[in-house]
C-alpha cells in the first residue's frame, strides 16, 4: 500500500521535525541586531523584512517605504539623523503558529527576547547608518505591555561588559507609581572602544492623568500605566537622543 501523501509541505515538516524548526528556522530573516553601525543603509536586505517606514521616535509606522534607500525622504532628527523602522519578516511567525510551537519567544513577529518591539536605524544624509533604536510596543495586549520594562535586564546582559552608568529618576510631578510599584531606571554607557554610545531607559508608573480607578464610576481603569523599554545606540560624534 502506497504511503499516503501529505496534505501540505508545511504539515509533512511539521511531522518530521517541529523542534528542529523551532530550533533553527523560526528567526527573522534579517533583525535589528543584524545591522551593522558605520556601513550605508542599503545593507539592509528590502527582501528580507517587511514593512519598511519612516520611524517615529519609538511611535506608530510613519510614511511607508519602497526601499531602505528611501531614507532621504524622512524628516531628520534634531540630530540631523533619520529614522528608517523596520518590521521583521513574519513568515517564520506564521509558521511557528501554524505548527503550534509552545514557545512564546518563537511567535513574536518583530520582537527582541519575546518582547513586541518597534525597531529602526537612524541613518546620516550620505546614507550611512549611525544608530539603532529599540522601543517596546505599546500596542500590544495589556498583560505582555505590563512587563514591558523587564527587557532592560536583557540589554543590561548583553551589554554588561560596557560598564554601564545607571541611576533611579526622581519621581516627577504628575507621575504615580503602579499599585506599589515605580520604576525609572536610566543606563548609558560607552563601548570599550569608545566609538559607541548606548542608552537603556525602563518605566514603570502612571503618568499624570492616568488614574487607577474611574473617579465617577469607581471602575478599574484598564491598561492607565505606562510600562516601557527604550533603547538606543549611537556611533561618535553623534549624541543619544532625549525620549518622549
Amino acid at each position: 500500500m502506497r504511503a499516503p501523501s501529505c496534505l501540505s509541505a508545511l504539515f509533512c515538516f511539521g511531522l518530521l521535525a517541529p523542534m528542529a524548526l523551532a530550533q533553527d528556522q523560526v528567526l527573522p530573516a534579517y533583525s535589528i541586531w543584524d545591522v551593522v553601525l558605520g556601513q550605508p543603509v542599503t545593507q539592509a536586505p528590502d527582501a528580507s523584512v517587511g514593512e519598511i517606514t519612516c520611524g517615529t521616535n519609538g511611535g506608530p509606522p510613519g510614511r511607508e517605504l519602497g526601499s531602505f534607500s528611501d531614507y532621504m525622504t524622512c524628516t531628520p532628527e534634531e540630530s540631523g539623523l533619520r529614522e528608517v523602522q523596520f518590521s521583521y519578516d513574519d513568515e517564520q511567525d506564521y509558521i511557528a503558529r501554524a505548527l503550534e510551537l509552545e514557545y512564546k519567544a518563537l511567535q513574536g513577529g518583530t520582537s527582541v527576547y519575546a518582547h513586541p518591539v518597534i525597531v529602526s536605524v537612524l541613518v546620516d544624509p550620505e546614507g550611512i547608518v549611525q544608530g539603532r533604536r529599540i522601543v517596546t510596543d505599546d500596542r500590544t495586549e495589556d498583560m505582555v505591555r505590563r512587563t514591558a520594562f523587564t527587557l532592560i535586564r536583557n540589554f543590561k546582559g548583553r551589554f554588561g561588559e560596557w560598564a554601564l552608568d545607571c541611576r533611579d529618576v526622581p519621581m516627577r510631578d504628575g507621575e504615580q507609581p503602579v499599585g506599589n510599584q515605580f520604576i525609572h531606571e536610566l543606563c548609558t554607557a560607552r563601548s570599550p572602544d569608545d566609538t559607541t554610545s548606548v542608552m537603556l531607559e525602563a518605566t514603570y508608573l502612571r503618568k499624570r492623568g492616568q488614574q487607577a480607578r474611574n473617579l465617577e464610576t469607581q471602575e478599574i481603569n484598564t491598561g492607565y500605566f505606562q510600562s516601557q523599554t527604550r533603547f538606543e545606540e549611537v556611533l561618535s560624534p553623534y549624541v543619544l537622543s532625549v525620549a518622549p
